[in-house]
């Protein structure tokens, strides 16, 4: 009897750290299909299905019968079937990482929208709008809190800090809905988002590093990490790379392979991108942004 042949006529199998599992129901309900697979069931399979069809209907009703964004529609759809109400989707946990993956795109969609001559124009205007459209609902949301709880600070910072973000995944959804992302208007409003949306993080970065042991490091980190991708890595997008692009790599591909090896280089600096940020504790959104704008 050969080694597939014993391990099939077992009740034991090994999970990936080569543990023993013994008479695990999910491996022997569907050992005829081999026990090295990733089995999924029928239930969770077609519920699936069902919550990728109630995603899409809800979205239309809200667009079409409420005039609003078709967003609004899809959000409510994963609260009701979502774990909290209904706990209707099997394995919410994949469907995050799925959500996490199509903000990640979204967030490159926006970067590649971008006009940079638009965004020269309008570069100081973005920041004074991203820093009153940040600062003032903190302050709202801080004083109210506070006046519900005089004694929790830290809880008052914190509902703040939630109503800062502007929400760069949520705007680009709307803009493109309504065909304005290329307009100065949709330009002004990405942004300004980025940096809505750094400022909030960094003030949330500052109570995670609070409520545990504070330290100056955990402090200034994320504000001066924040702060040089912001600067530096913006600068470095709107005024050096095109230069450097055009007169160093497009020369040197053929002009029909230009789409390729420009979408190549954008996958290579957001690989390098994203765990520099994460390491770096900066807002990883905004490097995002800032490397679709490269």
């Amino acid at each position: 009897m050969n080694t597939v042949t014993r391990l099939l006529a077992s009740d034991t199998v090994t999970d990936a750290h080569g543990d023993a599992i013994h008479g695990d129901p999910a491996f022997s309900e569907h050992d005829d299909h081999g026990a090295g697979g990733v089995h999924i069931a029928y239930e969770d399979l077609y519920a699936s299905m069902v919550f990728f069809a109630m995603i899409y209907v809800f979205g239309q009703i809200a667009a079409r019968l409420l005039r609003m964004p078709s967003l609004v529609g899809e959000i409510f759809a994963g609260i009701i079937l979502g774990p909290n109400l209904v706990d209707y989707v099997p394995y919410p946990i994949s469907f995050v990482m799925l959500g996490e993956i199509g903000l990640i795109l979204l967030v490159v969609e926006a970067g590649i929208d971008i006009d940079l001559t638009t965004l020269k124009l309008i570069g100081s205007r973005g920041l004074i709008i991203a820093i009153i459209g940040s600062i003032l609902p903190i302050a709202i949301a801080f004083v109210i809190a506070l006046g519900l709880d005089p004694d929790n600070i830290t809880s008052a910072i914190s509902a703040g800090a939630c109503f800062g973000p502007t929400s760069l995944g949520i705007a680009m959804n709307i803009l493109r809905q309504g065909k304005i992302v290329n307009t100065p208007v949709g330009q002004l409003i990405v942004s300004a988002a980025v940096i809505d949306d750094m400022i909030a993080l960094i003030i949330l970065s500052q109570l995670s590093a609070l409520s545990g042991e504070a330290s100056v490091a955990a402090i200034v980190i994320p504000i001066v990490s924040a702060l040089a991708f912001l600067i530096i890595g913006g600068y470095i997008a709107v005024f050096q790379l095109p230069k450097f692009l055009d007169k160093y790599f497009y020369p040197k591909i053929k002009q029909e392979s230009h789409g390729s090896a420009g979408l190549g280089l954008m996958f290579v600096i957001l690989f390098a991108m994203m765990p520099a940020t994460y390491y770096g504790k900066c807002v990883s959104i905004m490097a995002r942004f800032l490397e679709k704008m490269m």
